[in-house]
């Protein structure tokens, strides 16, 4: 191979921080257009958060650190309740693991999940709810405009996914597809 044909070692060196820099950007640029796309959809995690997240973009700045306080105390004191949920999840595979099935045990852990759900569910509801109470008249409705805004924004996602063919014709999204 003659002298010209082969790359020097700077060369290679500039060719890698080339492709480096490239991907570098690459996943930059992206991650801004993700983090818009999400976004722009809204917040996700049930209507409980959407109203929470709702609330913080709603209220100034100087009244957010409260807020958020008020939520992290409420995550905090339900850590019994996220544990009794572990627990009754662990109990639904230990069960499923089981031969012969034992369906009660199944029903039971199911039953369990539910129950923490429900408790989770209710402590943070009333932190909301305590949040909701503490806005004015004003940011009330602002707050409604905002969830209006999020759900027709929903609606208008649904409509686009049924006109690219993913529905079903129903209305629906079709299920999974069949195993293989």
């Amino acid at each position: 191979m003659s002298d010209r044909s082969r790359l020097s070692k700077t060369s290679i060196a500039l060719i890698v921080s080339l492709v480096a820099n490239t991907l570098l950007i690459g996943f930059l640029i992206g991650g801004q257009l993700g983090e818009q796309e999400r976004e722009r959809r809204g917040p996700r995690g049930g209507t409980e958060h959407m109203i929470a997240r709702g609330i913080e973009s709603i209220v100034p700045e100087t009244e957010r650190g409260e807020i958020r306080s008020a939520f992290r105390d409420a995550f905090r004191s339900a850590r019994g309740q996220w544990q009794e949920k572990r627990t009754a999840r662990d109990r639904l595979v230990e069960a499923l693991r089981q031969t012969p099935f034992d369906r009660a045990a199944v029903d039971q852990a199911f039953a369990d999940i539910r129950a923490a759900d429900v408790s989770l569910n209710e402590n943070f509801q009333t932190t909301l709810t305590d949040q909701l109470a503490a806005l004015d008249d004003a940011q009330r409705r602002e707050l409604v405009e905002w969830l209006e805004e999020v759900e027709a924004r929903r609606a208008e996602r649904r409509g686009r996914s049924d006109r690219r063919g993913r529905s079903e014709g129903n209305g629906e999204r079709p299920g999974p597809p069949p195993p293989r």
